[in-house]
């Protein structure tokens, strides 16, 4: 399936489940509020002052999504379930909203970038020094490299420097994250 009708696809799919969807108060984590929307996509010229502003170049797919579908409009809420409690959170981010968590985000990846990468090659994935990490969602990140064809979306909690590969595509992650969810 070509990116394009994936992502119209997805839109769909996702602005469908998210209607319906209700905040779950025994399960802890993020979730996804009813009624959540994605933002319009980026311009062109857009997704290039992004690029400049990190100081990348977006895996193609990556900048097809993009093109379509800029963060999400609304907030998530991070329950804690044993105490009952909610706080909002940024949704899926959203240039020019986010950009200074992204930086921030970014920032805390490259200053523990030799863990993840000797926690990675670990478990099997050789991310090098050169690759450019990008937040997506929460604590998961578009890995950028001069191949341009590849995006392997990693999932990095980096207080623990504990990172997984969470997609080996975009589209992989995408399904994973927002539609065989619970969220």
């Amino acid at each position: 399936m070509a990116i394009t009708d994936f992502l119209a696809e997805f839109r769909r799919a996702t602005e469908a489940k998210w209607s319906n969807t209700s905040i779950n108060p025994t399960i802890y984590g993020f979730q996804i509020q009813r009624g959540t929307r994605w933002n319009v996509g980026l311009s062109v010229k857009l997704i290039e002052e992004y690029e400049s502003v990190l100081s990348t170049r977006f895996p193609k797919d990556f900048r097809s999504f993009l093109l379509e579908m800029n963060g999400t409009d609304l907030p998530t809420l991070n329950v804690n379930a044993p105490a009952g409690s909610q706080r909002e959170s940024v949704g899926v981010y959203s240039y020019p909203r986010d950009i200074e968590i992204v930086k921030t985000l970014v920032e805390r990846i490259r200053t523990s970038e030799h863990e993840i990468i000797s926690d990675l090659a670990g478990r099997g994935f050789q991310l090098t020094v050169e690759a450019s990490l990008v937040p997506i969602y929460g604590h998961r990140y578009v890995v950028c490299t001069p191949d341009l064809s590849r995006s392997t979306v990693l999932s990095i909690v980096v207080h623990d420097t504990d990172a997984i590969v969470y997609g080996n595509s975009l589209m992989e992650y995408l399904e994973t994250e927002f539609l065989r969810a619970t969220s």
